[in-house]
Parts: structure tokens; sequence; C-alpha cells
């Protein structure tokens, strides 16, 4: 009884959040102009209904679950390098973007997370084009080797199933320096360049934080419930073994994120409050000056 509740309050909010998630899409296709730009936020905005969809999934089908992780942790990886293609295409470019940030911010801070409480005495570097190009490296590895892992986890999960967990576990462990050195290249180029005006219209620092945040969750509670199913917390189970239950009730909670992800960005990035909607009515006259002024500097 109790896993049938779950699974239709999981089913409502899941649906909810992909009724957000093509509302969301909708507006974007509809009041962004530019093509990349739209098709870059049209990925971070499905997101939530990708990851929300794949935990169903996983619910009703609870065998699957590592296989929901891999899909989501690919998706998030790749949103990690399309959260920065979205910054330079609103600096028009890596070039204009290093030369505002000279002016504004003319050093590099490498004191950001997650390794700012490891390295607390690290310098700033001053500001040169080529670190901004090294620090974007760092990001788009990790999209690139997350998928080359994804595609071999695959391959063991379909041929062997549940004789190659061990080998999954390995490979998904083998990933992370890949993830952090990727979200820490993330940190450094946003960090460095929060402080810039231009960004302050289209509410980016917004989106990479409700990105950032979702991720983190999204990465933390894995070993979480890995931790209590192991520590007999789930028990034997009746209905599902201790560790498949673990991760039922682990992709019912990041269902539940997932809608509050959708909601809050809805609130908080709706047309009327982003230059990114250029075409939106209330938007134009502001988000036109944005883009006149980024034209003539």
């Amino acid at each position: 009884m109790t896993f049938t509740a779950a699974l239709f309050a999981g089913t409502v909010i899941s649906v909810a959040t992909v009724c957000l998630g093509i509302l969301h899409i909708v507006y974007v296709s509809y009041y962004v102009t530019q093509r990349f730009r739209r098709a870059f936020i049209v990925y971070l905005a499905g997101t939530a209904p990708f990851v929300s969809a794949l935990s169903l999934v996983a619910m009703y089908m609870p065998r699957v679950w590592f296989l929901a992780h891999l899909l989501g942790f690919l998706y998030f990886s790749i949103a990690l390098w399309v959260i920065i293609c979205l910054l330079m295409n609103i600096f028009e470019g890596r070039q204009k973007m290093v030369k505002k940030m000279k002016v504004g911010c003319p050093a590099i801070s490498v004191q950001t997370p997650p390794f700012c409480c490891v390295f607390p005495c690290l310098p700033k570097f001053e500001l040169e084009q080529r670190r901004i190009r090294f620090c974007e490296l760092m990001v788009f590895q990790t999209p690139c080797i997350r998928l080359i892992f994804t595609i071999f986890s695959l391959v063991l999960y379909f041929e062997y199933r549940d004789g190659a967990f061990i080998a999954l576990k390995i490979l998904d462990f083998i990933t992370l320096p890949s993830l952090l050195i990727g979200i820490y290249g993330t940190h450094i180029l946003v960090t460095t360049v929060s402080v810039l005006d231009e960004l302050m219209p289209y509410r980016y620092i917004v989106v990479f934080r409700l990105l950032d945040f979702y991720f983190m969750f999204f990465g933390i509670q894995q070993p979480i419930f890995d931790f209590l199913a192991r520590a007999g917390v789930f028990g034997c189970g009746t209905v599902l073994p201790s560790l498949e239950t673990a991760f039922f009730w682990k992709n019912l909670v990041i269902v539940v994120e997932s809608f509050f992800v959708s909601l809050i960005s809805t609130v908080l990035l709706k047309p009327s409050r982003s230059a990114f909607f250029d075409k939106y009515q209330p938007n134009r006259s502001g988000a036109s000056s944005v883009i006149t002024r980024e034209s003539n500097t």
C-alpha cells in the first residue's frame, strides 16, 4: 500500500514537472530570438523534466535504478558545458567576455567550490584569454569522459546485468575526478564574471545556482541512500530488496526535488524578469538596450 501511494504521488508530481517543462520550452521557443541561445536554454529547461521522468521510470522498474542514475548524471554533465556556452553567448564570444572582464574584474579567483576548503590559500591569477580557455576545457572534458564511460557502463549493464554491478560502481567512481574538475572549472568562470553588470538583466546567476544546487542534491543522494541501505535502515523488505527499496525512495525524493526546481525557475525566471526573453513585450525595451550596449562595446 505504501509503495502504491508513493507511485501515485510520484506520477502526479512528475507529470506536473513535465507539464511545467513543456510550458518553459514553449515560452523559450517563442520569446527567445537567437537560435543558439534558445537551444542552450531549452536544454537547461529540460533538465528537471528529464531527470524527473527517469526517476519515475526507475520507481516503476526498480532494477533499472542504476541506468537512470547514469543517464541523469550524463545529462547534468552536459548541462555544465551548456551553462558555460550560454555565458559565452551572452558576451558574444570569449574575446569580448575577457575584454569586459579585464575592466570589471582583472583577476581570476580559484577559491571556489568544490576545492576552496581544501586549498584556502590559493592566489588569484591574472586574467588572460588562455586561462579562460583552460577553464572551458576543464568543463568540456566532463561530458566527454562521462559519455564514454556511460557507453561502457550501458554495454556492461545490458550484457551482464547484475553480474556487472561491481564493475559499474568502479566505472562510476573513476569518473568522479573528471566531474569534480568540471564543476570546479564552472565555478571559477561563473564566480569571475558574476560581478559584471551585463549579466544582471539576464538573471544568469540565478540559472547557474539552480542548476548547481540541483546537481549537488542529485549527486549526494546516491551515496547517502546506498549507505542507509547497507546499514540496514530499510530492512530486508517484503516487496523489494533493501538496496532497491532505498533507491525507490531516493527516486521519489528526486521527483519531488525536480518539481520544486521547475516551480522555482518558473517564478524566478519568468519572461518579465529575464532579458533572455527579448521578444517578450514588457522586456523589449530593457533587453534591446542591453543588446545595443553589448554591440557598441
